[in-house]
């Protein structure tokens, strides 16, 4: 049976700590815990699917991950998507080639493997971004976006595909919807 899963790109270890600072602040406030909770790590989504068994990507993606060098990454704004029914906030990366270059690849890959890419990860219209909120009450948004504004953007630092192999292929949890 399949269960779907992500492909998520990892942060160093001082990266993640900064993503990590706005989760801190959001839950000292009682605004979001969501994903602590959850036990999630600061991530960008790479490519999902909610019906694919992880074990028939495995060795493209342990082949894809051998071929990539580590990648400079500057989170340098914040949003949240419009009309979002998860009230989700975002630390958004510089786009730069490099990134968009390395998700492309995936996909074409994983398209060579038979996979559909859904239109939220195919080339023209994925939106790179690391979650720092997820599920903020409605009333609490502007609280939420206040505390976020304070972070020192941008900051910077690198993922590395082959550092966080076993870790990409991220089980999708059944109570996901997007990730």
């Amino acid at each position: 049976m399949s269960q779907g899963f992500a492909i998520e790109l990892y942060l160093d270890p001082a990266l993640e700590n900064q993503v990590l600072k706005a989760w801190n602040v959001l839950a000292r406030r009682q605004i979001s815990t969501h994903l602590i909770e959850m036990e999630s790590r600061p991530h960008i989504t790479l490519f999902s699917t909610p019906f694919l068994e992880p074990s028939k990507l495995e060795p493209l993606l342990r082949a894809f991950a051998s071929k990539h060098d580590p990648l400079p990454l500057s989170f340098s704004s914040l949003a949240t998507f419009p009309n979002d029914a998860d009230n989700l906030f975002f630390l958004a990366p510089t786009p730069t080639l490099a990134l968009l270059h390395l998700q492309s690849q995936l996909c074409d890959a994983i398209r060579k493997e038979g996979v559909e890419i859904g239109d939220d990860y195919a080339l023209d219209s994925w939106i790179p971004n690391c979650p720092v909120a997820r599920h903020v009450p409605k009333q609490r948004l502007s609280e939420a976006f206040t505390l976020l504004r304070e972070l020192k953007l941008p900051v910077s630092g690198y993922a590395d595909v082959k550092t966080d192999l076993d870790m990409i292929i991220h089980l999708r949890r059944p109570y996901l919807s997007r990730f």
